[in-house]
């Protein structure tokens, strides 16, 4: 708490500090707030974004987190498969493709997390993970500090976030009989977790949905009786649903946690307090940060992940903002948004609804075997022909119909390596590069006289010159070359005889 007034009051000052002032008071009270701006090193890009929510709010804080991570890592470590995830009721174009995400043969994609949560692909990823996408005054709740603020956080509050779900009224603890309110349960643990009332509903509305489900309901197969609204160590195994692996860890004894969660009073409390010491403690305080893990917090960086769900923050901070109260929103709320190196020159375009399917089914070389064997993950391969191939001829297939495919067809080979490249484009213009390196062999030992190649000097090469100089026969610029036997520049007549005196051995 007092963190927040220590960053309030110096956003305040500064706003108000005495300066010489511009033709009127609101120009003076905008150059203040580009002064904190500056002040507080946000990159010009997401300045205008954050002047119209100054505008719009002018008691909000902004705060810059500076991650001193690259945003290129960033972005490569949470596009890890697995680590962010969809509903696979969401458009194909926003999930991925990668192997292990998507099954090629049969055109679905692996369940993940159960069999309905899906990969999401790096370009979603990327979209969620920019923060320039959610500088608006309803995603900006994404960036909301967590922490308890009594000043602020109301009980009113947490029954706007409750109404019409299965926890906006009383509820009976099954193993003691008392009867208890979610409200005054959801504002006793933010009492004693230091954890926004907010999050805490909000984050249990979000897991358990409108109605319930069995793990906070209490009834998961195997484990009736134990409670898990927040859904803490709740991950399908190959033996057990969410639900019941929730179930299973509310049934471990912790009494920091008070654990066991034999009713819904010990596991919302007890799930406040380990929320609030595995993650607000831990510099996770707001959703961003919990669902993306950019700060350390001496527990690393990536991995301390409350959600796997792409969007989960974009979600949450949706649900938050309707639990505010036009009052509150008056009220000078800080948010705490990350900023990286080298970040995009713009924000991270949303995925759109064309294909982004740029995978070949197949790659083949007439007459010829790639190695290895044709993988549509695999974009590199090798061939080597004899000599006497002087070009080669590939084919592709694709696996979408809307995929464009360049670089088939006949390419003529050098001695040497030759490298072919087959370019599969996908209708929203991504491409995968396929390359065949294709090492045609140097020719073989050849005398001059063989003027067919033969690795012999005989009668038929000479005949191949007569007929030549005859004009009923053609011979390649190469053959022309073995069948120069004086160095005239051409073949004729004289050049057979020399052939044939070489064959009596004359």
């Amino acid at each position: 708490m007092k963190k927040i007034t220590a960053v309030v009051t110096a956003f305040c000052s500064l706003m108000l500090s005495l300066s010489p002032l511009p033709a009127s008071p609101a120009e003076a009270y905008e150059d203040k707030f580009e002064e904190y701006l500056t002040a507080q090193n946000f990159p010009e890009s997401y300045k205008p974004a954050l002047r119209k929510l100054h505008e719009q709010h002018p008691n909000w804080v902004f705060t810059a987190l500076r991650t001193g991570l690259e945003w290129s890592k960033v972005l490569n470590e949470e596009t890890q498969l697995g680590r962010s995830l969809l509903h696979e009721s969401w458009p194909d174009s926003w999930k991925s493709l990668e192997k292990g995400a998507y099954n090629l043969e049969t055109g679905t994609w692996y369940g993940l997390d159960g069999s309905k949560w899906v990969a999401a692909s790096d370009e979603s990823v990327a979209y969620y993970l920019d923060p320039r996408n959610f500088l608006d005054d309803t995603y900006i709740f994404m960036f909301e500090k967590l922490s308890y603020q009594p000043e602020i956080q109301t009980r009113d509050g947490v029954y706007a976030i409750l109404k019409g779900t299965f926890m906006e009224g009383d509820y009976t603890c099954p193993d003691t009989g008392e009867v208890k309110n979610y409200i005054d349960t959801f504002m006793e643990a933010a009492e004693r977790s230091g954890v926004s009332p907010y999050h805490l509903a909000t984050s249990c509305r979000m897991e358990q949905g409108v109605n319930g489900s069995v793990q906070s309901l209490g009834t998961a197969k195997g484990y009736e009786g134990y409670f898990n609204f927040f859904d803490i160590q709740a991950y399908a195994t190959a033996t057990l649903t969410a639900g019941q692996q929730g179930a299973r860890y509310a049934k471990t004894v912790n009494p920091t946690y008070l654990l066991p969660w034999t009713n819904q009073y010990k596991s919302i409390i007890g799930g406040a307090i380990y929320v609030g010491a595995g993650y607000i403690t831990k510099e996770q305080d707001c959703y961003y940060l919990q669902k993306f893990d950019v700060t350390d917090g001496g527990n690393g960086y990536f991995y301390h992940q409350y959600m796997s769900c792409v969007s989960g923050h974009a979600s949450l901070a949706q649900t938050m903002k309707k639990a505010y109260s036009d009052e509150l929103l008056a009220s000078p709320l800080e948010f705490k948004i990350p900023v990286y190196k080298n970040m995009p020159a713009e924000a991270s375009p949303r995925p759109d609804s064309r294909s982004k399917n740029n995978l070949l089914s197949s790659v083949t070389a007439a007459g010829q075997t790639l190695s290895p064997s044709f993988n549509a993950y695999t974009t590199e391969y090798k061939l080597e022909v004899p000599y006497d191939i002087s070009s080669l001829t590939l084919y592709a297939k694709a696996y979408d119909s809307k995929t464009k495919i360049s670089g088939t067809g006949q390419n003529s080979l050098k001695v040497g390596e030759n490298k072919l490249k087959v370019t599969a484009t996908a209708e929203d213009g991504s491409s995968k590069v396929y390359t065949v390196t294709v090492t045609r062999a140097k020719a073989p030992d050849r005398k001059k006289g063989d003027v067919n190649g033969d690795k012999q000097i005989d009668v038929v090469d000479a005949l191949m010159i007569l007929k030549y100089s005859a004009g009923s026969y053609t011979l390649t610029e190469e053959q022309l070359s073995y069948a120069d036997m004086d160095g005239s520049g051409t073949a004729d007549v004289i050049d057979a005889l020399m052939i044939l005196r070489i064959i009596s051995g004359q």
